[in-house]
């Protein structure tokens, strides 16, 4: 009894050690991405080609596409420092891609839309961390939530409608808020489980990836429905 006393802290202090990780190289992400965003923002020539190349738009799209993929495929012979920079790559195509912001948004508002992002994305993260409820079964929905949601808006996009594209936006505000929580919860169901894991490195990667695009895809969206 004292013996399973006595390692009782010791897994929790490696969950908590996973996590922290985890956080850790997510906010190096976001980190990579408002800098390159920022910087990639001040080249006029570049925002101009952006605007109006389709080729340039469409082929850093596909190139994430790619780097994602290939990061998901081979992440367990990856060493951890190098799935780590190609995450950090990811995360400056990502902000190439987003760099317009800053032309259509005040940077105020840019701000306030980020402390508004990071405080949803706290208090979803701690449901997750907290809830003792399994949410396997609403991931499941969320995914398919997700799926009818990206068809939904690649239809808007093809066809415009405003209103319809306005409830979508806040649709997907509700999406990635439950996928925040969720992603959070079955990290942590990883933490308990993986230990000394010889993947360990790869899986902190992954588990950034995800809370990451949670980060990434929620605050585009409250950033443009702040616009209403």
């Amino acid at each position: 009894m004292a013996q399973a006393t006595a390692t009782a802290p010791v897994s929790e202090t490696k969950i908590n050690t996973f996590l922290a990780q985890v956080y850790l190289l997510m906010f190096v992400g976001l980190a990579v991405t408002g800098i390159v965003s920022l910087w990639v923002s001040e080249s006029l020539r570049f925002q101009y080609a952006l605007f109006t190349n389709g080729w340039l738009g469409w082929g850093l799209f596909l190139l994430q596409i790619m780097v994602v993929a290939f990061l998901a495929a081979r992440i367990m012979s990856l060493s951890p420092g190098a799935a780590a920079l190609i995450f950090l790559f990811y995360a400056a195509l990502v902000g190439v891609s987003i760099s317009s912001i800053f032309l259509i948004y005040a940077q105020e508002q840019i701000a306030s839309v980020f402390f508004l992002t990071s405080g949803t994305f706290l208090i979803s993260g701690l449901v997750g961390l907290l809830l003792k409820r399994d949410m396997s079964g609403a991931g499941n929905f969320l995914f398919m939530l997700l799926t009818g949601w990206a068809l939904a808006w690649f239809l808007n996009w093809i066809f415009p409608w405003s209103n319809f594209g306005w409830a979508l936006n806040y649709i997907g505000i509700a999406i990635f808020v439950g996928l925040t929580a969720w992603d959070t919860q079955q990290l942590k169901k990883i933490g308990q489980q993986i230990g000394s894991h010889p993947a360990r490195g790869g899986l902190v990667v992954i588990g950034a990836l995800k809370l990451y695009l949670d980060y990434i895809n929620l605050f585009l969206l409250m950033l443009r429905a702040s616009n209403r």
